[in-house]
């Protein structure tokens, strides 16, 4: 497997999810099918919310296929017991029961009833997929293998045979189930247990002691108390929360929250809450919101089932149990027409990965999504690695600028908690986009529409060294608005040293953990920071066969000579002194090379013929013919483990590795497969074979533990005579470990040719005759890039650290630009977007796309009249470091996909699903509103608002965020009289270029942040009747600020549309989102399309008449963020960068004592009147740290 195995000493169950809700199809336009992966689906929230929140443009909603992948059967195994419920009849009368089923850990007789009767009624369906798909609920929720009914159907048959056990057993079982419980709740009870607050948004901080206090009443009574009187007693054990991967031992995670899920801000934006509130008035308000949320998102579901006929499939949930990197695997080799996939299910697993041939066979009928438009990775980077991701899923992203990958990360990573994907991404952020084809939306457009606030905010409070921090990112495909046949081909090419040493940088940072030098930097640092690295240090995600998968993905994408890449990067990887075990993996290395399909000039067929010849090694004498590759085998007798199974499970989850050593040359193999079982092998040299009969209580049974690996089999030449082992990897959490089994941490070893606990086999082994062929590659084997169109070349800066230039190369092969070419006319270049060059010969133009920004202004040009060809050297421009702007119009990009615009780094929302507030107007509420729309501005945006900062550098995004800011607070009367009437003015042309028309302030829940509803109406056509003009608050806006609100707007529009664009649709006309880009404020070029004008005014025509509302476009306004890997968010004071430090905010004095602001604790002022006095300009940005 490409993942470290380690030792399943503390698994944990997760029944519910930690993170709230969000829409699944945000960045699909309304007209398109939602293609949907969830791995590591966790429960189905995602799901429910998508139902409720998701836009349809026709009167049929939009069609939703998704496909569900957890590693642990039992998640869902609970998912589809809850779709099954909503499938019933009379499920809108029994949602109560249900909400108690899936959320409450004790139940009450009634719901447990409940639960039991759906088991008999399920446990028969599971028997085989015939009769699943015969019952009344295949329309709805299907299985992808007969393995995952299995498995689903063996927790379904658990949960039912609870309900039959005798009076002792049922004592037992409750009262381990209680321990379980209270276990956790000891270890929390003098906490303050602050997750569940990012629920809550820019919220979190009235949430927190009742969040905590909530956390902590439900890990007592195993129940939600929304305050309502309860009838029925809660006293019987919930036993789907009882049963898991670890069987019948309480394995529930001790974060587990119900309503972690749900979006708290809505029960306390109107309310009059404040931080220091009693927390028992809070707790009902946020239960009881978790529980209405529930209830609306399960009828919306209802209400979508009941409309389905059962050969309909508008609405499908796949199911699948098994490890998300082998099921992806899985589904890319269905493309490839292999559907029986020699890919074993998961960690401590021996089946193969069998997929279901009437749905996942080229001859199937209706066949199940292999490509995907929306794939949802939750935090698994965090368990299984950013880059094993990658590689397995964006060969499934669908060909569509829309398409999206979402990743999550929950657990620290190196020094900077927000600006911890960098560290995952295991390289410079342009480059690694580059060589994988997707990047973070938010990189390029240098902004975001999703807040982070409460993590910003909690951050603070916690102050703790390993604290969560929540970072979502959306990744699309690189070539995004390119032409959709270009999205995946291959137009790369780099100079053959420098892509060598950009792989072996990637190399050096994925197995950044074996880097003694980095080791002992940690150790060196201060004990708050130690605390930190040490933690995420212990994250060892990658094997070297990770590596290998990394660079076949990346051979897609480059054109070049891999044969001499992969000789430079070898001879780097051999000379490498940084990590202290580079060359005892150094053999793993290239037997996964070679299985990835790379070519080494030393290793061949023949040289193994002619080596067993000549060697004539007694481990292959029986062999007539010996493979490039061959699998080891090795059992481990139990009563060497259980000598230290607790010791390891004591540790939580040591990795293990395999080593193979001779003398003093020691090899290590750490992509290891590894199950508990008996080892059955029969015949003899190249025709030995071996099954596994699995023991699947693992850990707890008394198996041996059967490790297998590949390996090449020159390496068994060079060893036979030595001895294979199973270790611990060393960590700075096996230390204890090490004083009783030694430095080597060594578990078991045996000589290789000892055949009682040692094989070597052609094929590795499996539960069955479909035994895996050590031979196969780790992915189908694809030949070198093919440069389709002009090719991309790539030249890295003197230090290869980052992209210097990107080379376009242009064959002109239009006569008429040949002939311009030929006879001398001028070549000039213009730039058209971010990533977009116009070439110009004459009247000969032709337009170059460049898979990254670039700056056309210092672009140069080598011009080959003779051989008709234009190269185009343009400066690459992305970079981390921030710098203010003058023209942001690129950063707003758009593109069309199938004819519908798709929309970057803006997520659409439903403005009917969002729910409006009003901002109380006691003086005791908690001002969260103030603070959220300031985190609009980065600390470098902070200083430069302070005069004299920066002087003379125009930033443009912070003019627009002020204008944005302005909007919220004014019509939310934030900071005085309410006013909801806005027009953009251009201060320079002295005219008005918009209009806009506040509605409703209302709660993007999903999102965590405020969206206005609001209403455009074009400069052109004047002040809206029965609207006074002395009403209207106007915004002055300079040249740059109202060419942005030219490209914005649009985007504002496009997000929350429920209206389809016409065959006459002016973007369609004139190709371009906005229209007429450049005209600036002219009033009479409106840069939004007429489609929407007059859609769904009613509230326009009743408050300022039917003119307002012919002319008006409905948009869903948003505040702007900056991106927290890029810049730091928010002002902080106490920064050594900050030049106050020592000085007064308000007065600037210095060398006099100073007072900190008791809220935010970072302003300070020398006294009393100059804090009172900077109160209005303070109270904008100071937060609660």
């Amino acid at each position: 497997m490409s993942h470290t195995v380690y030792w399943p000493g503390q698994i944990f169950f997760y029944p519910i999810g930690n993170t709230s809700a969000i829409c699944l199809t945000e960045e699909l336009p309304p007209e398109h099918k939602a293609d949907v992966l969830l791995l590591g689906c966790g429960d189905p929230r995602h799901i429910l919310y998508t139902v409720y929140t998701d836009v349809s443009t026709s009167n049929e909603p939009r069609r939703l296929d998704i496909t569900c992948c957890d590693v642990d059967a039992a998640v869902l195994a609970r998912n589809t017991l809850l779709f099954t419920l909503l499938i019933d009849d009379d499920a809108g009368d029994r949602l109560p029961s249900i909400w108690n089923i899936f959320y409450h850990m004790m139940l009450d007789e009634s719901s447990l009833s409940l639960l039991i009767e759906q088991c008999r009624k399920l446990v028969p369906l599971a028997e085989s997929l015939d009769l699943w798909r015969q019952g009344p609920y295949a329309h709805v929720v299907t299985m992808c293998n007969s393995d995952t009914l299995s498995e689903v159907g063996r927790f379904w048959k658990l949960w039912l045979g609870s309900s039959n056990f005798n009076a002792m057993e049922a004592k037992r079982f409750k009262e381990n189930f209680k321990d379980g419980m209270k276990k956790v709740r000891k270890r929390i009870e003098d906490d303050i247990i602050t997750p569940s607050t990012r629920s809550a948004g820019p919220l979190a901080p009235v949430t927190l002691l009742a969040v905590s206090e909530q956390f902590k009443r439900f890990w007592t009574t195993g129940v939600t108390d929304d305050g309502s009187p309860s009838i029925n007693p809660a006293n019987k054990p919930n036993p789907t929360f009882a049963f898991s991967l670890l069987g019948d031992k309480f394995a529930v995670y001790h974060g587990t929250d119900p309503i972690s899920g749900f979006h708290l801000a809505e029960a306390l934006a109107s309310s009059c809450a404040d931080i220091f509130d009693n927390t028992g008035s809070v707790i009902p308000k946020i239960v009881l919101v978790a529980r209405q949320q529930f209830s609306t998102w399960c009828k919306a579901v209802i209400h979508r089932v009941k409309k389905l006929s059962v050969s309909s499939a508008s609405f499908m949930v796949r199911m699948y149990a098994g490890e998300a990197l082998a099921f992806c695997q899985a589904l890319h080799s269905v493309n490839t027409s292999v559907v029986h996939t020699p890919l074993l299910i998961a960690p401590w697993r021996r089946s193969v990965v069998q997929l279901d041939d009437t749905l996942y066979s080229p001859s199937a009928p209706s066949p199940a999504p292999t490509s995907f438009n929306v794939i949802e990775t939750s935090n698994l980077l965090d368990h299984l690695g950013l880059q094993n991701l990658f590689t397995v899923t964006i060969p499934l992203l669908f060909g569509s600028p829309s398409s999206t990958l979402y990743t999550e990360a929950l657990l620290p990573a190196g020094d900077s908690l927000a600006q911890g994907i960098l560290e995952h991404v295991c390289g410079d952020l342009s480059s690694i986009s580059l060589l994988l084809g997707v990047v973070p939306s938010s990189y390029i457009s240098c902004f975001t529409t999703r807040s982070n606030t409460a993590e910003t905010i909690m951050q603070g409070i916690a102050d703790s060294p390993t604290s969560q921090y929540h970072e979502r990112l959306a990744w699309k495909h690189i070539n995004f608005g390119h032409p959709s046949n270009s999205l995946h081909e291959a137009e790369l090419s780099f100079p053959v040293p420098q892509l060598a040493r950009k792989l072996f940088d990637i190399y050096l940072r994925m197995f950044s953990d074996e880097d003694l030098g980095k080791r002992m930097a940690i150790l060196s640092s201060n004990q708050s920071r130690m605390l930190q690295r040490l933690q995420s240090s212990g994250h060892n995600h990658y094997s070297r066969r990770s590596f290998a998968l990394l660079l076949a993905h990346i051979r897609t994408r480059v054109h070049c000579n891999w044969n001499t890449v992969i000789n430079d990067l070898e001879m780097l990887i051999m000379q490498d002194c940084t990590l202290v075990n580079g060359a005892n993996f150094y053999q793993e290395m290239v037997c996964h090379l070679h299985l990835a399909g790379f070519c080494l000039p030393w290793f061949s067929l023949a040289e193994i013929q002619r080596l067993h010849s000549e060697e004539d090694p007694p481990i292959f004498r029986l062999w007539s013919r010996v493979p490039e590759v061959v699998t080891v085998v090795l059992v481990v007798p139990r009563h060497v483990i259980a000598k230290v199974q607790s010791d390891l499970s004591e540790i939580g989850t040591p990795f293990l590795q395999c080593e193979i050593q001779v003398d003093f040359k020691l090899n290590i193999f750490a992509s290891i497969s590894a199950s508990f079982g008996k080892l059955e092998v029969s015949g003899k040299g190249e025709n030995k074979v071996a099954v596994v009969v699995e023991d699947r209580t693992g850990i707890d049974g008394m198996s041996p533990l059967i490790i297998s690996f590949p390996v090449l089999s020159t390496t068994l030449i060079y060893t036979s005579g030595g001895t294979v082992g199973l270790a611990v990897r060393s960590t700075f959490g096996t230390v204890a470990l090490s004083r009783k089994l030694g430095l080597p941490l060594s578990l078991f070893k045996v000589l290789l040719t000892d055949e009682r606990y040692a094989h070597v086999l052609t094929r590795a082994p499996t539960t069955n005759d479909n035994t895996i062929s050590s031979e196969n590659p780790l992915v189908p084997l694809k030949l070198d890039a093919k440069c389709q169109g002009h090719p991309i070349h790539v030249e890295m800066d003197r230090s290869n650290a980052q992209i210097q230039s990107l080379t376009a190369h242009v064959n002109i092969v239009d006569p008429t630009g040949q002939s311009s070419l030929a006879s001398g006319c001028a070549v000039t270049v213009e730039q058209l977007s971010m990533d977009k060059v116009k070439l110009h010969v004459d009247r000969y133009e032709h337009v170059i796309s460049f898979p990254l920004p670039v700056d056309v202004a210092n672009a140069k040009l080598r011009v080959a009249r003779k051989s008709k060809y234009v190269e185009v050297v343009a400066p690459m421009t992305l970079r981390l470091n921030v710098k203010g702007e003058s023209d942001i119009t690129g950063h707003f990009r758009t593109a069309f996909d199938r004819g519908v615009p798709t929309l970057w780094s803006i997520h659409r929302v439903n403005l009917d699903r969002c729910p409006p507030f009003k901002l109380p107007r006691s003086r005791k509420a908690f001002d969260w509103l103030g603070p959220h729309v300031g985190f609009m501005f980065s600390q470098r945006e902070c200083l430069s608002r302070q005069p004299r900062t920066f002087p003379g550098q125009h930033d443009t995004f912070m003019d627009l965020k002020d204008t944005l800011r302005s909007v919220f607070v004014t019509a939310t009367g934030l900071e005085g009289p309410t006013q909801t009437e806005f027009a953009l003015w251009d201060s320079e042309q002295k005219r008005r270029y918009a209009t806009i028309l506040v509605t409703d302030i209302r709660l993007d829940i999903g999102s965590h942040t405020v969206v206005a509803d609001s209403w455009i109406i074009p400069g052109s056509n004047g002040t809206p009747d029965n609207l006074q003009e002395a009403r209207i608050l106007f915004i002055k806006t300079d040249a740059h600020e109202s060419e942005a609100w030219r490209h914005l707007l649009p985007l504002f529009i496009e997000r929350c549309r429920t209206w389809k664009h016409k065959p006459s649709c002016e973007y369609l006309v004139h190709n371009s989102v906005p229209l007429y880009p450049g005209a600036g404020s002219d009033p009479k070029k409106v840069p939004w399309c007429s489609c929407g004008m007059g859609m769904g005014t009613e509230v326009l025509r009743r408050r300022y008449g039917s003119t307002s509302a012919k002319y008006a476009t409905r948009a869903a306004i948003s505040p702007l963020f900056p991106v927290s890997y890029m810049e730091k968010v928010g002002m902080n004071i106490d920064d050594p960068a900050e030049p106050t430090l020592t000085r007064c905010v308000a007065c600037g004095k210095g060398g006099v004592p100073l007072s900190a602001c008791s809220r935010c604790k970072r302003a300070k002022y020398c006294s009393k009147d100059c804090q009172v006095k900077d109160w209005k300009t303070h109270k904008k940005f100071c937060v609660l740290t």
